[in-house]
């Protein structure tokens, strides 16, 4: 019984995040958000070290969630370095 439960939340946790429509944001946009200049933002892609954008059409869109988690990945970072440094 428990089992099925967990089955049925876990199902509508996954259905309710498929549903929820990610924000798509311009290299202007993610500039601004994260304070970066849009040509250090075009190194640390080549750099491996922040998300791609995804094309539409002619337009190179950035996922809002990504770009903030790696704000949150930099803030992480600079607060370790902090603490340890």
């Amino acid at each position: 019984m428990i089992d099925i439960v967990l089955q049925f939340q876990l199902g509508e946790a996954i259905m309710g995040a498929a549903e929820r429509l990610e924000e798509l944001l311009s290299l202007d946009h993610v500039s601004q958000m994260t304070g970066m200049d849009t040509t250090f933002i075009c190194g640390e892609i080549k750099a491996g070290r922040f998300p791609r954008s995804i094309r539409i059409g002619r337009r190179a869109l950035w996922i809002q969630s990504e770009a903030q988690g790696r704000v949150r990945q930099q803030i992480v970072q600079n607060r370790s370095l902090q603490v340890n440094g």
